[in-house]
């Protein structure tokens, strides 16, 4: 994979461009400081191969996702605001990534203003629809935000912790013919995430930047309409396969 990714189009680029050469926003290498690489225990640099995404530490330690493996997600279809439910293997409720309801309606009535619900030009006005999303716990409360900004074909979303620090960015792309390519990078414009399968499907991988396999989705063998399984099979804070999960479930159903 490149070096970074620009975090407005998605546009693959050098690691030292501090610029994308696409659209002209400018890279996150040229405010961030350079630091020394992480060490492993013996002192040896780590590679890509060995290097996970960070953990998501705010987050992670007050949903008490530590030690989960199996992980199982419900799109609530009756909300309004496109709702996911993640629930753990006994379908205990953990948190909820919840849509807004009136930029849910804005974006499906410009759609069918555009040329209808049903057709291609009305399903790509309603993507283009900027989105907030809540990350709540089971209680409710607040933990962060997800904010996404539309395009007819290609979507940025963007997750932040309560203080409004950026985790990662995950870039979404659709194709002529209805397939969807997802990546996902750190605050710094490097890769973190990448998928192989059948997005559509709920039958994909989710991979580190250098291939290593971070967790299965799958249909899951449930009496639950619109539920799926996500299963943690490497070294990584749940969160990050899990909202990953949802939002390109998201761009799928949008």
């Amino acid at each position: 994979m490149s070096g970074q990714f620009c975090m407005k189009c998605g546009s693959a680029l050098p690691t030292d461009a501090a610029f994308c050469s696409s659209c002209g926003t400018p890279t996150p290498i040229a405010s961030v400081p350079q630091t020394a690489a992480p060490t492993a225990p013996s002192g040896a640099t780590l590679s890509a191969s060995n290097a996970t995404p960070p953990p998501a530490v705010g987050i992670v330690s007050t949903l008490g996702l530590q030690g989960r493996r199996n992980f199982l997600v419900q799109h609530e279809a009756l909300s309004l605001g496109h709702s996911y439910r993640v629930m753990d293997s006994e379908k205990r409720h953990l948190f909820t990534v919840q849509g807004s309801a009136g930029q849910n309606l804005s974006g499906n009535a410009l759609g069918r203003l555009v040329g209808g619900s049903d057709s291609y030009l009305g399903r790509m006005a309603a993507r283009s629809t900027n989105m907030t999303y809540a990350l709540m716990d089971a209680n409710g409360n607040g933990l962060g935000r997800i904010l996404k900004e539309g395009g007819a074909n290609q979507s940025t979303f963007t997750l932040e912790d309560s203080s409004g620090q950026r985790l990662f960015v995950i870039m979404l792309q659709r194709g002529a013919m209805g397939g969807i390519t997802a990546t996902a990078v750190g605050p710094d414009g490097k890769p973190m995430l990448q998928t192989s399968g059948n997005l559509a499907r709920h039958n994909f991988m989710i991979k580190d930047s250098a291939g290593s396999e971070l967790a299965k989705v799958h249909e899951a063998w449930v009496a639950v309409r619109d539920t799926y399984n996500v299963d943690m099979i490497g070294s990584v804070d749940p969160v990050y396969p899990l909202v990953f999960t949802i939002l390109i479930d998201f761009e799928k159903v949008k």
